[in-house]
């Protein structure tokens, strides 16, 4: 009887192991194929913050200029309910305005400042010549109607989740346009306030899904995000939550969030993956050495010379 249990045992294990290694490879047999249709490569963080004033108009034009492929960027609500591109709810960093973007009517609006300290490039600034206003998600969506976009929800709970998709139906752009938010529960509320419109993983999902992989397990669980986008901790440890980490921490979250077998596998399945945010030549090579399909950048202009050289190599 124990031999016949041990037996057993062995058969299940074995069954397990074959099963999850022939899902790992070939998920399509158990899972649908992903729902992106766009080229993803080329995104620029914020509009290209480092060469423009993040998030404005000016960004945003100077990056499809140069082909960028994806643009990322933040909403938030105004007083009077107005949808408004911008990372911080204080716009004490963008604007020298020590106030909330909630507070402020749209047509009481700070302009931006003509000088800041690139985000996530400490001791790098960004310098232009005129005074920006904050623009509307509105005016991005009618001023690059084909440009695929990932936007970050922050706080602005039923109102802004309800805003962004009609605005996003509006203009014919669910298939282009990815949402989602660092927080689990907000990126879950997006997916079923309308699930036709894309989704990036959460946080949340981002730590869980490299530990589902080391057991032999994410084969079959289903993923209902179509990116994943996440940092290469040991290079974006210079700005943000990030900093916060000892080294020893952003080493061991590396290898972890950036397996490369991770990323294949979620290639696989028709989840885009991206890196973010790189802002130098090692850093791109960084990215596509660990394998992902996307690279976000502040510096638009330092990934499409990048891209250019790698192109004439290949």
């Amino acid at each position: 009887a124990v031999v016949s249990t041990q037996s057993t045992g062995y058969y299940v294990a074995g069954g397990y192991v074959i099963s999850s290694l022939v899902l790992f490879l070939c998920p399509q047999l158990l899972h649908k194929r992903g729902r992106v249709t766009f080229p993803s490569r080329f995104q620029a963080h914020r509009g290209g913050g480092g060469e423009r004033t993040e998030n404005t108009l000016s960004a945003f034009k100077h990056a499809a200029q140069l082909n960028v492929q994806l643009f990322e960027l933040d909403v938030q609500l105004t007083k009077d309910g107005e949808v408004v591109v911008c990372h911080d709810d204080n716009l004490a960093r963008v604007c020298g305005v020590n106030e909330n973007i909630s507070e402020h009517l749209l047509s009481t609006l700070p302009l931006c400042l003509k000088e800041m300290e690139v985000a996530c490039e400490p001791g790098e600034f960004m310098r232009c010549d005129t005074q920006e206003p904050l623009l509307r998600l509105e005016e991005l969506y009618q001023n690059f109607p084909t440009i695929p976009m990932q936007m970050d929800l922050k706080p602005g709970g039923t109102e802004l989740i309800t805003k962004v998709s009609e605005l996003t139906k509006k203009y014919n752009r669910e298939h282009l346009t990815i949402w989602g938010a660092f927080s689990h529960t907000t990126t879950v509320r997006c997916r079923r306030h309308n699930p036709n419109m894309l989704s990036f993983c959460s946080m949340k999902e981002c730590a869980i899904y490299p530990f589902l992989m080391l057991f032999g397990l994410l084969p079959f669980v289903p993923i209902e995000a179509d990116f994943y986008a996440v940092p290469i901790a040991t290079i974006s440890n210079k700005s943000g939550f990030l900093s916060t980490f000892p080294k020893w921490l952003c080493y061991l979250i590396t290898p972890l969030m950036c397996n490369p077998l991770l990323l294949w596998h979620l290639e696989k399945r028709g989840v885009r993956t991206g890196a973010w945010v790189m802002n130098h030549p090692h850093e791109f090579r960084a990215a596509d050495w660990w394998g992902f399909s996307g690279i976000m950048t502040d510096f638009p202009t330092r990934l499409r010379e990048y891209e250019n050289k790698r192109q004439k190599v290949e």
